[in-house]
């Protein structure tokens, strides 16, 4: 049974790789069907006039190369905008009756393709939880897949123990939970307070670290 949910959604801006991107996607796209084009002399006779660097299109020979040319830049635009939209989208965390899950596309490299990945702890796996500050000592974070920036980090870490940390935060101050297996979920909302509070009465009581 849900009894709370929280959303944790950046607040930076990716409008910048995102247009980036769609330029790549288009470009690629453009060289690959011209490269194809039955009218491919007549194409780069125009082109030409345009830019002299595009008459090796009067070379036919060539395009194959442009071919490969235009496939890379549609598959590195394509990555950017899905790994674009991974980063930005929200992720939601669910307080139930006994268990905490965290569900979020920056969990995994299936994210790029907008596939969220569920991390659902219950209160019998949970080895201690408190409420603390992540950035420093045993809890340095280092990214391996996701987003830092500033007191956004949201993916996958390894935190300064050398342990793996699932973390959704957007908040200097999050809710800290070591698992018995010892991994941890960390989570900081707009309001630690309520998902604190709620945390504690639903899945397992807070202690001092």
């Amino acid at each position: 049974m849900i009894i709370d949910q929280f959303v944790v959604q950046p607040s930076i801006s990716f409008v910048g790789a995102m247009i980036a991107g769609v330029i790549l996607l288009v470009v690629g796209v453009t060289l690959v069907l011209v490269a194809v084009s039955n009218r491919l002399t007549r194409l780069a006779h125009i082109a030409s006039r345009i830019n002299s660097f595009f008459s090796v299109y009067k070379d036919t020979g060539n395009k194959y190369a442009w071919i490969i040319l235009g496939m890379v830049l549609i598959i590195s635009g394509g990555l950017i905008v899905c790994a674009t939209a991974s980063m930005s989208s929200s992720s939601v965390v669910t307080i139930g009756d006994g268990y905490i899950n965290i569900e979020s596309k920056a969990f995994t490299v299936s994210g790029l393709f907008g596939i969220s990945d569920n991390k659902k702890v219950a209160s019998e796996e949970i080895a201690i939880a408190f409420v603390g500050q992540v950035g420093s000592g045993a809890f340095t974070l280092h990214r391996q897949f996701g987003l830092d920036s500033g007191v956004t980090n949201i993916g996958v870490f390894t935190l300064g123990n050398g342990a793996t940390a699932y973390i959704a935060s957007t908040n200097s101050t999050n809710l800290i939970v070591e698992l018995k297996t010892g991994e941890y979920l960390i989570v900081g909302t707009t309001d630690i307070q309520a998902l604190a509070d709620s945390f504690a009465q639903n899945v397992y009581p807070l202690q001092t670290p």
